[in-house]
């Protein structure tokens, strides 16, 4: 009787853990689904950068599972001001005026389920050990990385956009704030990685970075690009709320959490 007894509370957990998690997908997409149609009335916070070749082709893209500590764009406008007999004369440039972007933060320790994400190299020669588990949620492949892979997975990416492609031409890095609406091509101007003894196996990343023109300038070769990124936030909230079950579940049955999707 008491092995029934605890069945039925391992059953009843797990079947409150799938009603909670299908709901926060649910309400995660739905929140991403006003952001595409009004996003300049509704905020959605997910920031990410996206690597792409000279042709416009997708090599590396990766959304911050967790948003940065500090976010920060400050424009500096390019005017002169003169003060004439007759008053004050203005003088300013009508074009794109670079901006300053700074993010600071961390991606944590735990194992996360990834849906929509590119790396930028080849991380491994066997699939699983390069974080790719070899299945897709809404036609998106699925990775599994921990804190410190998300971390290399971020710095590989700093490092391709300093490199030429195929065509010997500069590649682009995007870098995408759906929180204010922002989206720009940029590039890093410093980068710096840290840990402490206080945050041990915890890496804190540090990029500053110039924004040098409008995305929408640039040709893509899929300009779909609201699809896209509704396509990621739905894989997205998915694939954190299967990592979120599987973790009730191990913890339901005493053992070690597989997957976590919270910080």
């Amino acid at each position: 009787m008491a092995f029934l007894n605890q069945a039925g509370r391992i059953a009843g957990n797990t079947v409150n853990s799938v009603v909670e998690n299908a709901r926060e997908a649910a309400t995660t997409i739905g929140k991403a689904a006003l952001h595409s149609l009004a996003p300049d009335n509704f905020e959605y916070y997910m920031c990410s950068l996206e690597l792409l070749d000279s042709s416009g082709n997708t090599k590396g893209f990766m959304t911050f599972v967790i948003m940065p500590n500090n976010i920060m764009e400050t424009k500096t406008q390019i005017a002169s001001i003169t003060k004439t007999n007759r008053g004050i004369s203005t003088l300013f440039n009508s074009t794109f005026v670079p901006r300053d972007i700074s993010i600071q933060g961390t991606f944590g320790r735990k194992f996360r389920l990834l849906a929509g994400m590119k790396d930028a190299e080849n991380v491994s020669k066997i699939s699983y050990f390069g974080g790719n588990l070899g299945f897709s949620f809404l036609q998106n492949d699925v990775l599994i990385k921990t804190g410190y892979g998300l971390t290399k997975m971020l710095k590989s990416m700093i490092d391709k956009s300093f490199e030429l492609d195929a065509d010997k031409n500069p590649c682009i890095l995007i870098f995408n704030n759906y929180a204010l609406n922002t989206h720009y091509v940029v590039e890093v101007m410093q980068s710096a990685f840290s840990q402490s003894v206080e945050n041990n196996m915890l890496w804190y990343y540090n990029l500053e970075m110039k924004a040098v023109a409008p995305a929408s300038a640039i040709k893509r070769q899929d300009q779909d690009s609201d699809k896209k990124y509704f396509g990621t936030v739905a894989s997205n909230a998915i694939a954190k709320s299967v990592g979120g079950l599987l973790n009730d579940v191990s913890r339901t049955l005493g053992g070690l959490p597989v997957v976590s999707g919270t910080l």
